[in-house]
Parts: structure tokens; sequence; C-alpha cells
């Protein structure tokens, strides 16, 4: 039985995940969309690697009832912990942090920054494969953001609140930017694309890498190869589950311009 109708899963810790949503749907209109955002334990950064190997679970097999097709593992924490999760769904895996290395592999450059969740930084996770893929001398330097995250998930389209972000980004990035002089930056949590333009506001010469781009091709490629693709003709559609607040997740779909929300439904938390 062919599964070309089946949806495309998407997991996130928060909204973050929306960056990579966005990206899809541009990419691959006609493909239905099934997404989870973990907003009740946001950020999943500054848990243990024991809880979000046990969270991530959670979200795999939610997304393995619903037969999904490929799943693309925004969170980069998480996917920090993929290979503890992959025996949880029956689908590919794409995840955030191979996509940010692979992104990375193509540039002339010798100094690259990273922002990250805490854990993601501490993992090594970005260092470690962003230097197996270029075997030539590249010096990668890792930043972890302990608040940032959580700032953009509840500040995003508040005035007010996107200068607390912006004061955040600056009290994370000046350093490497104006000290360090890193040639770009990868956006190594997906709520960081969401507040691009404050970061090439804040630092207008400094290029940035989000992975979400990356994941969208490499999606693009694997149902392409497989056969996958769902040529219906028909605009594809977004279903959204969350821990978090159902009226917040909306709002944040409509600022952040994702297309045709069939429904906003909560989903039960997994009790930590």
């Amino acid at each position: 039985m062919s599964r070309r109708n089946n949806p495309v899963g998407i997991l996130d810790s928060g909204i973050g995940g929306f960056s990579v949503v966005k990206q899809v749907q541009h990419l691959l209109p006609e493909e239905d969309i099934i997404y989870f955002g973990d907003g009740a334990h946001i950020p999943y950064g500054n848990h243990s690697e024991q809880i979000i190997v046990a969270m991530a679970r959670y979200m795999f097999e939610f997304m393995e009832r619903r037969q999904v097709k490929a799943l693309l593992v925004a969170c980069n924490t998480i996917s920090c912990v993929v290979d503890q999760c992959r025996d949880a769904v029956s689908c590919p895996t794409i995840n955030a942090v191979q996509a940010g290395a692979d992104a990375v592999s193509g540039l002339n450059v010798e100094k690259v920054g990273v922002i990250s969740t805490v854990f993601t930084h501490n993992s090594r996770c970005y260092p470690q494969r962003i230097q197996e893929k270029n075997p030539q001398k590249m010096v990668v330097l890792s930043c972890g953001c302990p608040d940032l995250a959580r700032l953009v998930e509840h500040n995003l389209g508040n005035p007010e609140g996107m200068a607390e972000v912006e004061e955040n980004l600056h009290k994370e990035l000046d350093h490497m930017v104006l000290v360090d002089r890193i040639q770009c930056c990868v956006l190594g949590c997906t709520h960081y694309p969401l507040v691009m333009d404050s970061i090439r506001k804040l630092y207008p010469d400094l290029s940035l890498i989000d992975p979400a781009q990356q994941m969208a091709l490499e999606l693009k490629g694997y149902l392409e190869r497989e056969k996958l693709e769902r040529n219906s003709g028909v605009p594809g559609r977004l279903s959204i589950y969350t821990t978090g607040d159902v009226a917040e997740y909306a709002l944040r779909a409509q600022q952040t311009g994702l297309e045709r929300v069939e429904v906003v439904t909560p989903y039960p938390a997994m009790e930590i």
C-alpha cells in the first residue's frame, strides 16, 4: 500500500519548529503536515538527557501512531539524542543538527559560530558534526543560551518583549561576533530563525545559517527518491498539536505566516 498520501511529521519543543513548517510548505506545498510542539516542557535544553530522551520518545510514538512517512526533528536538543529514539518510529528521520552541519559543509569559511540551548552546547554535537563534514581546519565556537528560546516563545510579535529578546541576543552573541570575529553563525535552535530579522539588524554583516532550509531540501530529496511525493494537485493541510497553550500556538502560527492551518488541538503532556 502506497504511503504517498501519508502526512509528514514535524516535532519541536515549542513553536520554534514553525520555522521548519514554513520551509516545507514553501518547498512542498501539497504535503499534509502534522506538527507537535511540546510547549509544556520548554526549554528542552534545560532538562537532563534522560528526561529529554523520554519526552522525545513520547512525541516519536505520537507520530508513529499517525503513520507519518517522514519525521523532521526540528528541535536541536532532541537532535543531539536522536539515536536513542529512532526505534520509536518506522519512518526515516531528518534532524536539525545534521542538517545544520550539512549546510556549513558547503561554505568556504574558517571560523563558524553556533548559538543553541545549553544542552546542545554541552553535548558538543554541532562542533563534532561540522568538523566531521569538513576535513579542512575549521574553528567552531559554540554558545549555549539558557533563556533565548523561552523569550522568543513568549514574546514573538510583542514590541516590548522583543526588546528583551534583542537584549539577550547582545548578551549571547556580542563576544563571538565582535571579539572572536566569526564569519557565519548557525542558528542551532529552531526558535532563533523566528527572530532572524532582529539578529540581522543587530549584526548586519553576519551570515546566518538556518538548518530549517536544509531540512526541507533533504525531505524533498527523500520523497523524490522514494516516489512518495503527494501529487494530488490540492494544497496540503497543517494540523497542529501542542501540550502548551492552544490559543498562543494558533496566534504564533498566524504571526509566522503558516498556511492552511486546519486545526490546533491540545494534547496531554508527558508527566516528568
